[in-house]
Formats: C-alpha cells, sequence, structure tokens
C-alpha cells in the first residue's frame, strides 16, 4: 500500500512538473505574442504618423502646385499686356506710317523689336511647357497625314531657310497611306518647326536640311537631318532639359530661349512617342590626324501608330493673307496703351474704330445706333476687364436678339484652351502679345464669315496657330 502510494505520489509530482514546464512555456509565448502586438502597435502608430505627414506634405505640394499655377497666371498677364503695348508701338514707329526715322533711330528700334520679341517667345515657351507638364494642356487628337503635317511644316520655314541660304528637302520612304495617326495637329507642327529652326539655324550656308519619314506596321518615324557643326556625344541627351545650349554663347549668337527641345520632348511624350538625337555619320578631314569630326545632327522622332485604312485627314486651313479692311471695329481693353496701338493699327489698316474700357460700355455701345448703322461691325474684346468679367460680357451681347450677330474676337493673354466656354460662343481668338498680320487676318475672316462671303469650315472659332 505504502509503496502504491509513493508510486501515485511521484506520478502526480511529475505530472506537476510538466504543467509547470507547460506553463511557463505558454507564459513565455504569451510574452514574446505580447512583445509582437507591442511591436505592431508601434508599427502601426508609426505608420499612421507616416500617413499624416505623407498628407501634410502631399497638402502642402498642393498649396505649392496652386501657388505655381496661380503666378504662372499673374506673370502672364501682367508680362503679356505691357509687351503687347511695347511690340504694337515699335512695329508702329518701324513702319514709318508714323512718319521717316533717321537710320541710326531705325537700327536702335530693330535691337529694341529683336529682344522684345526674343522675351515674348521665352515668356510663351515657359508658360506652354509649365502647361504641359502640369497636365493644363490636354493634346486634341484627330486623324493627321505625318507627311502633310511634315510637308506644312517645310512650307512655314522656308523662308527662314532661303534667307540662310539653306535648302530643304522632304523624303517618305513609306506609302502615303500609311503616315496617318492620330496627334493634335498644332501640336506636331510646334515640335516639326521647333526642330527645323534648330537645324537651319546651326547649318551653314549652301548646306541642306533633310525631313525623312519611314513607318513600319508597328511604328512611324520622322528624321530632321542637319550638316552643321554636331552636338557633342555628352550633351545629346541634356539639350533636351530646360534653357540648355550646346554652347553657352548661343543664347546671343543664335538667338532662341533654350526651352524649344524640353517642349517638343513634352509634347512627343503627350502622345506616348520619344524624341532622341543622334551625331550623323562621321568625316575626317584630310591630312589630319585628330579625331573624326561630327558632320551635323539627326532629331528622331517616333512614336506607335493605329493606320485605318482609307481615312483620310482634313487639310488645315491657313491664315488667309492681310487685306485692307472695311468696317467698324468695337476695341475693348481696359489698358489704354494696349487701346491706342491697337486702334492705330486698325485705322491705318482702313478700319473704323470705338473704344471702350469696360463690359458695361461694349454693351451699351454695342446696342447704339452708330453699330446698326455700320454695314460690317466687330468687337474686339479683351476677357480680363474690371467690373463686367469679358465672359460676362460676352454672354450678355449674345443672349440678346439685338447683338447677337455681332461676331466677337476674344483678345486675351490666355490660350483658346484654357477657356472652352469662351470658344464655344466667340466668333475668333487673338492671344496676346499678338501678331498684328494674324489679328488683322482674323478680323477680315468673321466678318466674311458674317457676311456671307466665305464659309467657316470650324464652325465658329479657328484657333490655329493665332499666338503672336
Amino acid at each position: 500500500m505504502g509503496y502504491t502510494a509513493n508510486i501515485f505520489i511521484d506520478l502526480l509530482l511529475a505530472c506537476i512538473f510538466l504543467l509547470g514546464i507547460q506553463v511557463l512555456r505558454l507564459a513565455a509565448k504569451a510574452r514574446q505574442q505580447q512583445r509582437a502586438l507591442d511591436g505592431l502597435g508601434e508599427a502601426l502608430k508609426r505608420s499612421c504618423e507616416d500617413a499624416k505627414q505623407q498628407k501634410s506634405r502631399l497638402a502642402e505640394r498642393s498649396d505649392l502646385d496652386h501657388a505655381k499655377d496661380e503666378f504662372i497666371s499673374t506673370v502672364s498677364h501682367e508680362l503679356r499686356t505691357p509687351l503687347t503695348s511695347i511690340r504694337g508701338a515699335l512695329g508702329l514707329l518701324s513702319s514709318g506710317l508714323l512718319g521717316d526715322v533717321e537710320a541710326r533711330s531705325q537700327n536702335l528700334l530693330r535691337i529694341a523689336s529683336t529682344n522684345t520679341e526674343r522675351l515674348i517667345r521665352l515668356i510663351n515657351d515657359i508658360l506652354d511647357l509649365e502647361r504641359m507638364e502640369s497636365g493644363q494642356s490636354p493634346v486634341n487628337l484627330r486623324r493627321c497625314s505625318l507627311y502633310d503635317l511634315a510637308r506644312e511644316a517645310v512650307e512655314m520655314m522656308s523662308a527662314l531657310a532661303d534667307a540662310a541660304q539653306i535648302h530643304m528637302e522632304l523624303n517618305s520612304c513609306a506609302e502615303h497611306d500609311s503616315v496617318y495617326f492620330d496627334a493634335d495637329p498644332d501640336r506636331m507642327l510646334q515640335v516639326l518647326t521647333n526642330l527645323l529652326s534648330n537645324a537651319i539655324k546651326f547649318s551653314p550656308a549652301g548646306s541642306t536640311v533633310s525631313v525623312q519619314i519611314d513607318a513600319n506596321a508597328d511604328a512611324l518615324s520622322l528624321k530632321v537631318i542637319d550638316r552643321g557643326r554636331g552636338v557633342p556625344v555628352d550633351k545629346l541627351e541634356s539639350i533636351f532639359d530646360r534653357f540648355q545650349q550646346v554652347e553657352s554663347s548661343d543664347a546671343s549668337k543664335k538667338g532662341g530661349t533654350g526651352l524649344g527641345l524640353a517642349i517638343c520632348r513634352s509634347i512627343i511624350q503627350q502622345h506616348g512617342g520619344i524624341i532622341w538625337a543622334q551625331p550623323n555619320e562621321s568625316w575626317a578631314q584630310p591630312d589630319q590626324n585628330e579625331a573624326q569630326t561630327t558632320s551635323g545632327t539627326t532629331f528622331c522622332v517616333q512614336f506607335s501608330r493605329n493606320t485605318r485604312a482609307g481615312e483620310t485627314a482634313s487639310t488645315q486651313e491657313i491664315a488667309p493673307p492681310v487685306e485692307r479692311g472695311e468696317g467698324l471695329i468695337l476695341v475693348c481693353d481696359d489698358d489704354p496703351g494696349i487701346r491706342t496701338i491697337v486702334c492705330e493699327q486698325l485705322r491705318q489698316h482702313g478700319y473704323d474704330v470705338i473704344e471702350a474700357d469696360s463690359g458695361e460700355k461694349v454693351i451699351a455701345l454695342a446696342n447704339s445706333q452708330v453699330m446698326r448703322n455700320a454695314q460690317s461691325a466687330a468687337i474686339l474684346l479683351d476677357h480680363y476687364l474690371p467690373g463686367l468679367s469679358g465672359w460676362e460680357t460676352l454672354r450678355r451681347l449674345k443672349s440678346s436678339p439685338a447683338t447677337a450677330a455681332i461676331p466677337v474676337v476674344i483678345f486675351s493673354v490666355s490660350s483658346p484652351t484654357e477657356r472652352p466656354l469662351l470658344v464655344s460662343e466667340a466668333q475668333g481668338w487673338v492671344q496676346k502679345p499678338y501678331n498684328e498680320s494674324l489679328l488683322l487676318a482674323e478680323l477680315a475672316r468673321v466678318l466674311k464669315i458674317k457676311a456671307g462671303t466665305v464659309k467657316d469650315p470650324q464652325h465658329n472659332l479657328r484657333t490655329s496657330r493665332l499666338k503672336g
């Protein structure tokens, strides 16, 4: 009996011992789990803090982007407005319409005009690039022929090439029906004219600039080939960055803003394509032991396309030549300097002119007997006006039976793509700083449409290249 009791006690102690070990193991495991939970809690806390910081940074970035957009808009208006007056005044003085100018003064006017145009190009390029990179300048795709676009670009640059004694040629290795693709024609023309302008500027007199087009089942490609000094291999990529030029003196010697190629790359990327530069085949000058010299540069553009057999692109309308005007133009701008310049230019080309500095005056004059008695009349309307805005003025003009038929040409620092509501209501658009010839051509166009002597193929507004 005592032996059995001892065995029972030993078994009980063994069970207690094993149970204790199990309890200790469970306790250790519980502690590990607690530590893991504590770690997860800390990680979750840090994650929440990181999320809050990220949200704060995103909010700050959004505020900065908004501030940048506001700054760009302000700079656009505040710089373009005085530049419009400066360009117009210099143009009037240089033309001799206000009196003969002696040779020395004429040279000073030429220098001022050249640098004004350079500043305008710089502002326009900066704003274009900012809008594209911020997504505020969407592409308007339609079916186009790359060959037709290239031919138009060559024709547009022919005067510049002739002045530089450069021959241009356009060659296509592809069938005509195979070079159709979806693109924004105005943007693609901007790319092509930029590339051709670069090639012409850096090519020696008597040389040839070639445009070559090719296509296969997957891609469409274009090359612009010059025989100039060439781009060093270490700068073939950096020239597509902002304000980058091959040599620091190029800006003063050759002109340009250093933004043209950056804009080209942004436009091509918007189309899902790529652009790059490569040296032409090298050659060595006779009797020289030096390394081979690069003979010019080839700029290559390539993008995928989806050709639909038999589909053709409509021919783009070219701005009509400037003719002597006839009719009454109501010029509305809150800047008296701009009004003075514009009105003088219009009078010099045969128009009768009346002025207004506010939307309220435009409404009153549009309903006056003077406008009603005019055989042909149009309104040149600034978009940014104190009091009654240009948008509201336009809306009231078009909603009144007495004034709805008067064609309105918007005169604004904004581009048509930024104000789609205005585009749908207006009959024309001229962007400041403006080109005098384009302003006159646009006014003549809307007056002819109203008179029924020509048709408007694009409903209300032809927006192609009205930027000065």
